[in-house]
């Protein structure tokens, strides 16, 4: 017999009391407060990560850059979560249950999705393969993605309130890009696609592995937790920095070993393995500056490359502790309004956005971006006053009656 009460929408199922965090076993936060801080942080990084990927792309000449902006990246950020992961494990705080091999098994397929996402998008976002002004619009079908993945894979149920937020969201998200839309019915903004018309369809591929991994990585969070409280464990929470450390060692391996896709015709940025290697090559004397690479952008490549690495580094482990704390489902509800704090950067920022070949931005662009804030705030506080929405809070509390620590 199906439960109409478990079952409805409207059955609304409230998040057990969060107890907060400590820092050192000392300090003690309040849940909401390091909520809304990271939630804070994770916009800001994300919209780090939008600038500086067309900064950092723009610093090579031509597409380059590609390859080696997609490799380097993830080694850089790879390398510098292995290191913490050592002082963490030097601690005692990275447990033999985290390095179990059912948990190493979820992180090999996240770093799949995680080297497809890394591929697909930053292959398209080159601005001649996909304009700026259709980035901004296909970035944000992440957000169907993820709740439908989620649905599918984590059997959550909603509640009414978050199938309204994300109606809001998706409301304002429209509703910020009509002055691009106007624009290309006006045919006033490039949107030719010089390489090809499949790329924007590439670009949304691409979406699709980035709600995914969000998905499966919740997915081993949330079962760790289970297992966790079951054992009566000490630590109840998946290791954030061996997360990151085991997933994206796995992505750097993936994508070396995916470089001939490079030389795929129409898709990849060399014709041979040849011209790959002095693509590559290339890509580190740019980045440091070396005084014969064509191009006069490279002296900018070292400062673009760590704004873009680190806020890559940062975004993962703020989204990591959100999609733990909260759901994968928030931080991408939280993520979609990076858009918008991008365009109004291009904006403020005329000479660097010409220098970048985003393209004009114009006041409308700010004043609908502005109008959207408050449209997509609305549907975050409907998501929040929803509850929950993962099933397993309703068989067992994944929270510990004692606060979290923070830096595990």
């Amino acid at each position: 017999m199906i439960n109409s009460k478990r079952s409805s929408i409207f059955s609304r199922r409230v998040l057990t009391s969060h107890p907060g965090f400590t820092i050192g076993h000392r300090w003690h936060f309040n849940f909401h407060l390091v909520a809304i801080v990271l939630s804070l942080l994770c916009i800001i990084l994300n919209t780090g990560q939008t600038i500086g990927v067309a900064l950092f792309l723009g610093s090579f000449p031509d597409l380059t850059g590609v390859y080696f902006v997609t490799f380097f990246t993830a080694f850089s950020y790879g390398l510098f979560a292995c290191i913490i992961a050592c002082w963490f494990g030097y601690k005692g705080q990275i447990t033999p249950a985290m390095r179990e091999w059912r948990w190493i098994k979820y992180m090999f397929v996240v770093s799949i999705f995680d080297a497809a996402n890394a591929f697909l998008t930053t292959f398209s976002s080159h601005g001649s393969r996909v304009p700026p002004a259709l980035t901004a619009i296909l970035s944000q079908t992440t957000i169907p993605f993820t709740f439908i993945f989620s649905k599918c894979l984590l059997k959550k149920k909603y509640h009414w309130l978050h199938l309204v937020s994300v109606g809001f969201v998706l409301i304002g998200v429209v509703f910020s890009l009509v002055p691009t839309f106007k624009r290309m019915h006006d045919g006033t903004t490039d949107t030719g696609l010089k390489h090809g018309w499949y790329w924007p369809f590439i670009y949304i591929l691409g979406c699709i592995p980035s709600a995914i991994k969000s998905i499966i990585q919740e997915q081993l969070q949330v079962k760790f937790t289970e297992n966790a409280r079951a054992r009566q464990e000490k630590i109840t929470r998946y290791s954030v920095s061996y997360f990151q450390a085991v997933e994206t060692t796995m992505q750097v391996i993936l994508i070396a070993l995916c470089f001939p896709l490079d030389i795929v015709p129409d898709v990849g940025t060399s014709t041979s393995i040849q011209q790959w290697w002095i693509s590559f090559s290339n890509g580190f004397k740019c980045l440091f500056n070396v005084s014969h690479v064509p191009g006069n952008k490279c002296q900018a490549a070292g400062g673009t490359g760590v704004l873009y690495i680190v806020s890559c580094l940062l975004t993962s482990i703020v989204s990591t502790f959100l999609t733990d704390h909260i759901s994968a489902n928030w931080v991408i509800i939280v993520s979609s309004i990076a858009p918008l704090l991008s365009t109004a950067f291009w904006f403020i920022f005329p000479a660097i956005n010409r220098w970048a070949g985003v393209g004009d931005m114009t006041a409308w662009d700010i004043g609908f971006s502005l109008g959207a804030l408050p449209i997509i705030f609305i549907g975050m506080i409907l998501y929040r006053n929803g509850g929950t929405d993962r099933e397993s809070d309703e068989e067992i509390p994944l929270i510990s009656e004692h606060p979290t620590e923070f830096f595990w």
